[in-house]
């Protein structure tokens, strides 16, 4: 099992910052603005002789928050409970805080063996504001700057390595130690994306029976991309909630731009996603956008209408044909009704998610998309340009996972986009690629007999 090493510290000392160095990763969100961790966020810490540790990124610890802080302070007591050691930070440049005192007195009461970072020492030379940190009376310290990877690998080789020889004590430890060791091996990456406040995080709750992530009211309650792997019959999966994208303008646009960039990234790296939509509000411009952005990255995409259980069935059907009519580009996406809150129909989204990630992966022969491509030009022939018939020779699979195929011809160029559609639409439904996108791309045969100039 491997163990698990926690950052803790109050807010905007460093602690992300940190995590992305140690993981070698950008996952997660840095900014100079207080509380943008909330969920807890795990990653690897690679070692030497191909070792590794599991590393948890936790939101500051804050005494006197209030609404969704206090949820964020439960969440990082909770990593503090599974983990096997503590990674304390501190900021050299504040000096040392009374609250600092609060989060030392509280670490010891869990017993948990605590190394005290003191971050960002570039450029301080006074040492007395440094000594100040010894009063909190840990005994192994070591000094860092996260940002410029200084005593970095001091704080591997001497503190980080010496805790694979640590031996669990908990069993809870093993299983989770276990859940998150079970990530590399990960058949299917989901990512949930949508409006703020449409239930992407209690959709997950509800799939993992537990209170893993942090749900309000509020909008905007998840600001970075968090991986959650769940094991559902005998499957892996990862399920990556990410931020919503608002309407309203606001003072935090660049964090705001950040997150949206972190959820496109979240699908381009997903296998397939789900766009959860709210029942009771209209399909807005930017659940549009998101699905043309899962269209044109060829990923395979399910429609999810959470909170039907505010719908009647009536409802439920003219909801579905408006989905259907604005979401025509993606006409291969399959549509659930559930209620996250109430956990109805949630598990039936797995035999979705099987079904369009194997549809992905197929490996379609040549002669099958050939035969398909004959039957297609035989039903509807291209168009006739300059006297002379558009010809399709030859088709070949170019990728999977996106689904690309390759058609070769003379004149392709004057094909028209309807003609193109057609194709598509013909190849989705004869190789029956359920729930999955299909992209066709071009390419013009050169004449043989043509001399280049």
């Amino acid at each position: 099992m491997l163990p698990i090493v926690v950052l803790i510290g109050r807010t905007n000392v460093g602690k992300s910052t940190l995590f992305n160095v140690l993981s070698k990763t950008r996952n997660a969100l840095v900014a100079n603005y207080p509380g943008l961790t909330r969920d807890r966020n795990y990653g690897y810490c690679n070692l030497k002789e191909n070792k590794k540790i599991i590393i948890v990124d936790t939101a500051g610890l804050n005494f006197k928050s209030k609404k969704i802080e206090k949820k964020s302070h439960k969440q990082t007591l909770q990593a503090i409970k599974e983990c096997n050691g503590i990674l304390f930070l501190v900021d050299a440049r504040d000096g040392i805080m009374p609250q600092e005192y609060e989060i030392a007195e509280k670490i010891r009461k869990y017993q948990k063996k605590t190394i005290l970072v003191i971050n960002k020492i570039d450029g301080i030379k006074e040492d007395s504001k440094i000594n100040e940190f010894y009063s909190l009376g840990f005994k192994e310290n070591i000094k860092i700057s996260a940002s410029h990877n200084q005593g970095i690998n001091n704080l591997i080789s001497k503190y980080l390595t010496p805790w694979i020889n640590l031996k669990f004590k908990e069993t809870n430890l093993e299983k989770i130690s276990q859940e998150y060791s079970n990530r590399e091996n990960i058949s299917v990456k989901v990512a949930c994306i949508g409006k703020p406040n449409v239930g992407k995080s209690t959709l997950i709750n509800s799939l993992i029976m537990k209170k893993r992530m942090i749900t309000s009211k509020t909008p905007g309650t998840t600001l970075d991309s968090i991986s959650v792997p769940i094991k559902y019959n005998y499957k892996n999966y990862i399920f990556v909630d990410t931020a919503g994208k608002s309407k309203k303008k606001s003072k935090k646009d660049k964090i705001e731009k950040f997150s949206t960039i972190k959820t496109l990234q979240a699908i381009e790296k997903s296998n397939l996603s789900l766009l959860i939509i709210d029942a009771k509000n209209q399909i807005s411009h930017q659940d549009l956008l998101l699905a043309n952005f899962i269209e044109e990255c060829g990923k395979p995409l399910i429609i999810v209408i959470n909170k039907c259980d505010l719908l009647s069935l009536s409802e439920k059907k003219n909801l579905q044909n408006l989905i259907k009519y604005q979401l025509k580009c993606c006409f291969f996406s399959k549509i659930h009704f559930i209620s996250a809150l109430c956990n109805e129909g949630t598990f039936e989204l797995f035999k979705s998610i099987d079904t369009s990630y194997n549809s992905s992966k197929r490996k379609i022969q040549t002669s099958d998309l050939m035969k398909t491509m004959h039957i297609a030009i035989k039903k509807h022939q291209p168009p006739i340009i300059n006297g002379r018939r558009i010809k399709l020779k030859y088709a070949h699979l170019g990728s999977s996972n996106p689904v690309k195929i390759i058609i070769h011809g003379n004149q392709i160029k004057h094909l028209s986009l309807s003609y193109k559609k057609y194709l598509k639409n013909f190849f989705y439904e004869t190789l029956k690629m359920d729930g999955t996108p299909i992209k066709i791309q071009f390419k013009e045969t050169l004449n043989p007999y043509i001399t280049k100039k």
